[in-house]
């Protein structure tokens, strides 16, 4: 867990402890790591700038840079504490949506310990008419309607106690990238991955041109990977798999081909990058339908322009499909192995959607045989003209 990111989200009205709890929590998690980064909103403003207001409309606009900034950091596998008011749900629904390990905080303190406390003076300033739009007051505010942690931070909890409650809250990870690291590490460990450049990279090819950049998703063993790097092009492997990961690390280390172990979903040093061409086979059903929205999203921005997006996947059409544990739509725990299987006319709309022309898309046999199996595959080549 320490080498993921994840966000504590400290919200509460002003005077409610939450820079005061941070603190103290960031010198905590500072014991255990030294990638932690704590937010408030003093130094948010200063980052984010004097542009915005404080109207409720300029507090959502703030809010949602702000949690925007979090993700940034938290992507790259750092611990973020801010400390913020943001009370809208629509950012808080961001913050659960978008971070893969969120923890959100709730101080709850009733306005009339707040206005007690008064601690920057700005309850007295909005009662005698010197400050307007203050959050509670005169701005409306939307209270977290289901927080992860709830403290009633009025004096009835030392700043220890409340410290040691987040502490003490397991991390839960959205993100199931990882979800089947141990199968795989397991069967290319056991030696039953083919070697051979896939038909679907031989396919590609053709559409390619020499020297251009290309970024593979869930590279596996690097048969493709390695196939278009000796075939001219500069190449990124990425996968999950840390043992196959290393193990291509170790055999082309001295080449110029990269291979990284990360989430292929979300990583956000690897879309960074831009790319001539992002090619997918069989890894988009190995995540869910909300994970390939995001990688859509992701490869789209990370393409040049008229950089193309190569994809092969299970049909619906498979003689597998159905088989198994359902876990979600076309989704399957089969064989101690998650599979999803894609309908070609729905993920074709999904790519439109994101402003890709598809200039090819087909689903057939003979595409992927193996063995005595040759279901039907989908086969899609995207282009970004826009």
């Amino acid at each position: 867990m320490k080498n993921q990111g994840i966000l504590y989200w400290i919200t509460g009205l002003s005077g409610a402890g939450k820079t005061t709890i941070g603190n103290r929590l960031y010198y905590e998690l500072k014991k255990e790591r030294d990638n932690v980064v704590l937010l408030d909103g003093d130094i948010l403003k200063t980052i984010v700038g004097d542009t915005l207001g404080y109207t409720e409309a300029d507090r959502r606009k703030r809010a949602i840079k702000y949690a925007q900034i979090c993700k940034i950091l938290t992507n790259q596998g750092i611990t973020v504490i801010c400390c913020t008011i943001a009370m809208f749900d629509e950012v808080r629904e961001w913050n659960r949506r978008n971070n893969k390990g969120y923890v959100e905080i709730y101080l709850d303190v009733s306005l009339d310990v707040l206005i007690k406390r008064d601690q920057k003076g700005m309850y007295s300033k909005q009662k005698e008419g010197k400050l307007d739009h203050l959050a509670g007051i005169d701005v409306n505010v939307e209270f977290p309607k289901s927080p992860d942690i709830l403290i009633q931070n009025d004096g009835r909890f030392t700043v220890r106690e409340c410290v040691e409650k987040i502490l003490n809250h397991p991390v839960s990870f959205s993100s199931d990238y990882d979800r089947d690291s141990n199968y795989w590490n397991q069967y290319y460990e056991g030696g039953n991955a083919v070697n051979d450049p896939s038909l679907f990279a031989r396919f590609a090819l053709a559409h390619m041109e020499r020297g251009k950049n290309l970024l593979e998703l869930g590279c596996g063993n690097g048969r493709d990977s390695v196939f278009f790097f000796e075939n001219g092009l500069n190449v990124i492997g990425i996968d999950a798999s840390d043992s196959i990961i290393r193990e291509l690390q170790r055999k082309y280390g001295d080449k110029d081909i990269c291979f990284v172990c990360d989430d292929f979903v979300c990583s956000p040093t690897i879309f960074v990058g831009q790319y001539d061409y992002v090619y997918s086979r069989f890894s988009l059903h190995a995540i869910n339908e909300q994970q390939e929205e995001e990688v859509i999203e992701n490869v789209y921005c990370g393409l040049k322009q008229y950089g193309k997006f190569f994809i092969e996947v299970r049909s619906v059409h498979d003689d597998i499909y159905g088989k198994g544990e359902k876990v979600g739509k076309n989704s399957y725990i089969f064989e101690d192995h998650f599979r999803r299987f894609a309908e070609l006319e729905e993920l074709v709309g999904k790519l439109q959607r994101q402003n890709f022309t598809v200039t090819y898309a087909q689903e057939q046999a003979d595409f992927a045989p193996f063995g005595d199996s040759n279901p039907p595959v989908i086969r899609i080549i995207a282009e970004k003209r826009s």
